[in-house]
């Protein structure tokens, strides 16, 4: 899969929870929710990506914290 340009704070709208994955999602501008995946390959650092239009493109690390910021306050008081 090849890999894109980075999700930034232009392309980011919310962070959602899909009832059905009991998963993470992302939504961008285009009102599209994504699902959250992470990657960590072999001796290197982590990271988060969505799949849009079969192309991995990663989340940048501003929006990314904003994400895990989001996703712990959610695990912490609920929907």
């Amino acid at each position: 899969m090849e890999i894109e340009k980075e999700i930034t704070l232009d392309d980011y709208v919310l962070t959602n929870i899909n009832i059905d994955t009991k998963g993470y999602t992302i939504r961008l501008k285009d009102n599209e929710e994504y699902q959250i995946y992470v990657k960590k390959p072999r001796g290197q650092k982590a990271y988060d990506y969505i799949i849009k239009d079969g192309k991995e493109i990663k989340l940048s690390k501003k929006v990314r914290d904003i994400v895990l910021s989001e996703i712990r306050e959610y695990e912490r008081y609920g929907i």
